[in-house]
Parts: structure tokens; C-alpha cells; sequence
């Protein structure tokens, strides 16, 4: 059986792609800068033809399926993205048109359930767990009796629009105060610059750095903190889960983030339970391997 596949994760900021092998080790990667309209398509299909041509005649006969993690309100049967509002697309048939260009069946799947899924098998299935993804966005799934509870609308766990601060940053979904708009990677970076921070500094990586000396990267990081435990507060209050698994990209600042996010809802906790917080050590590669594992089951459960 075949046990290869191209996996694609569609960010806020970059697309990243990758060709996934057993053990969810990555074989080759590349990554673009996210564009919007159909050229989001074309650039995915540039990608999978380059790590197509990049590997082996006998790895690329070894390779199943695609898998696209996408953001939005996503039709995985139909292979649609019914909405991608930073992406401006609507009704966009996604799986048809790269099917066609690379020649492989094409698996679209929400980017927070190909993530969070990967983060919760790769934590052992836990029973009861609420799993954060990190990234340019924040979102999360919530797990109960091993179950993922989507919601009606099937993006239940949008933690990232939890309102902490009515009187804080503007959001990019246009409320103030989300905790997005603390904790997202572009919008630290954006918020970093607007307080006079070094404009040079382009990732979360180095923010987290300079933050040991830089006063303002230390007051970013500080509030991104403080937005994070106030959220996970509110989880804990209304859904008490076994424990809080964090990943994304923003999550791969490992202790430097986990021992004052605990550190600062123990502080904040008040009356409220404080659940157990651990990282994933799928880090930001979660979605690529979330997607390329949904890909190869989408392929084997065909008869």
C-alpha cells in the first residue's frame, strides 16, 4: 500500500507544503507567501508539481493522495471552500482543479481539524482534551469520550474570538480584544512595530528572543500571555476538559510560553479549576501532517 503523500497547509501568511512518509516524517518542504483569489490554487499546484519532480521515481510512485488543510468554512465532501474571507473566496472548488493538475485524488480539510486531529492521536487520543492551535490564527477542537464536538456550525472552538479585553486591539474579524488580536503571530508582529519595536523582527521565534532585553517585545509577549490564560480560563469554567494541548507555530517557543502561561493562570484562576496545559511536539508541522494523514485514510477507505 502506498504510504506517501503531498500535504498542504494554507496559513495567514505563508502556504506550506510537504511530502509526508511513514512516521509523518517530512520527506521535502517548501513554503510560499499566501496569496488571495485563485492564485492560492495555482500556487498549492506549483508546489505539489515541484515536489512531485524533487523526489525519487520510486518515492513518487510510493505517493497516494493530497491532502489541503484550508481555512474557512470548508465542504470537505464536495472539496469546496464555501468561505475564505482572508483568502476572498466563495463557493471555490479546491479538490477538482488540483486533482486535475497533479494527477492524485485530493482531500480538503478544515485547517483547525487536520491540526488539532494530528496534535490530539499524536497526545495518545485522550479522552477529554481541549486542543489549541497556535498560528497567524488561533483556533481549537475540543475533545469528549474521544470524540471531536465541531458544533452545529462544524467550527465549534473558536477560541481565538474570544473576547478578553472589549477595550483592547483591534481584531482582524473586527471586534477588539480577541484573543487573536494578542496572541496571533502576525498580530504580535504588527503590534510589536505599532509600540516603535524593531520593524526587522519577522517572526514569533525572535520576538520571543528579544523579549529577554527588549522591553517592548517583553510587553507583547506579556500580553500575549495574559490573553491566552484568560481564555483558557474561561474554557476551564465552561467545559472543565482533562487538560489544554497546545501547538501551532506558535506554540514552537515551547517553555518560554508554557511556564509563564501556567505561571499566569494560577495567578488568574481565581475560584476556576486550572487544567493542565501541555505541548504538542508536532509544533507547527501539525497541519501538514494532519492533512497528510487524513489524505492517505481518504485514500485506504476506498474499495
Amino acid at each position: 500500500m502506498p504510504a506517501l503523500a503531498l500535504a498542504f497547509d494554507v496559513g495567514g501568511t505563508s502556504v506550506r507544503g510537504a511530502a509526508v512518509g511513514a512516521a509523518d516524517v517530512v520527506i521535502a518542504e517548501s513554503r510560499v507567501a499566501t496569496r488571495t483569489g485563485p492564485a492560492v490554487l495555482d500556487d498549492i499546484a506549483r508546489m505539489g508539481e515541484g515536489l512531485l519532480a524533487g523526489l525519487s521515481p520510486a518515492a513518487r510512485a510510493e505517493v497516494a493522495g493530497v491532502g489541503v488543510a484550508f481555512p474557512g468554512l470548508v465542504d470537505a465532501e464536495a472539496g469546496i471552500s464555501r468561505r475564505a474571507v482572508n483568502l476572498g473566496l466563495v463557493d471555490t472548488l479546491v479538490a477538482a482543479p488540483l486533482a486535475e493538475r497533479l494527477g492524485l485524488p485530493v482531500t480538503v480539510v478544515h485547517d483547525t481539524a487536520a491540526a488539532a486531529g494530528a496534535i490530539w492521536e499524536d497526545a495518545g487520543s485522550p479522552a477529554s482534551a481541549f486542543v489549541a492551535v497556535l498560528g497567524t490564527g488561533v483556533a481549537a477542537v475540543t475533545y469528549v469520550g474521544g470524540r471531536a464536538i465541531l458544533g452545529v456550525s462544524g467550527q465549534a472552538g473558536e477560541i481565538g474570538h474570544l473576547v478578553v479585553d472589549p477595550a483592547g486591539p483591534r481584531c482582524g474579524c473586527g471586534l477588539r480584544g480577541c484573543v487573536e488580536a494578542y496572541v496571533g503571530a502576525r498580530a504580535m508582529l504588527e503590534r510589536y512595530a505599532s509600540l516603535g519595536g524593531d520593524t526587522r523582527v519577522s517572526g514569533v521565534a525572535e520576538l520571543v528572543a528579544r523579549a529577554e532585553y527588549d522591553r517592548l517585545a517583553a510587553e507583547v509577549w506579556s500580553a500575549a500571555i495574559t490573553a491566552l490564560a484568560d481564555g483558557f480560563l474561561a474554557v476551564g469554567a465552561l467545559l472543565a476538559p482533562g487538560e489544554i494541548i497546545l501547538g501551532g507555530g506558535v506554540a514552537e517557543a515551547r517553555r518560554a510560553l508554557l511556564d509563564p502561561l501556567q505561571a499566569r493562570m494560577r495567578e488568574r484562576a481565581g475560584v476556576t479549576a486550572v487544567p493542565p496545559v501541555r505541548l504538542s511536539a508536532l509544533g507547527g508541522r501539525a497541519g501538514l501532517v494532519g492533512a497528510a494523514r487524513l489524505a492517505l485514510a481518504a485514500v485506504r477507505a476506498k474499495p
